[in-house]
């Protein structure tokens, strides 16, 4: 038993180490997890970036907004089908065991 944790503490360490030491998964890891994002220089217009990220988290919204209503819609269009599925009597009505 202690052979098996000794190893496991060391192989997920190393394993860790080997996954995040590709350059491209550096990148994608700090392009990911980024959380704050710097003007490019000093001179770079503050309020004007503001507002594009406002804009930005509106059209985010709407589009939460837009998704919400599709799989509403998805999901009574799948209710509608299973009912007229059911109404059929599908393989049931086939095999003369409808009720």
């Amino acid at each position: 038993m202690e052979g098996w944790k000794f190893a496991v503490y060391l192989l997920i360490p190393i394993g860790a180490s080997w996954y995040y030491n590709d350059p491209q998964r550096q990148k994608a890891a700090a392009d990911y997890w980024q959380y704050v994002q710097y003007p490019a220089n000093p001179n770079t217009n503050m309020k004007e970036q503001l507002k594009e990220l406002q804009a930005q988290k509106e059209q985010r919204q709407a589009y939460r907004e837009q998704m919400k209503e599709l799989q509403k819609q998805a999901a009574k269009s799948r209710r509608e089908e299973v009912a007229a599925n059911e109404t059929k009597g599908g393989w049931r009505r086939w095999l003369g065991l409808s009720r």
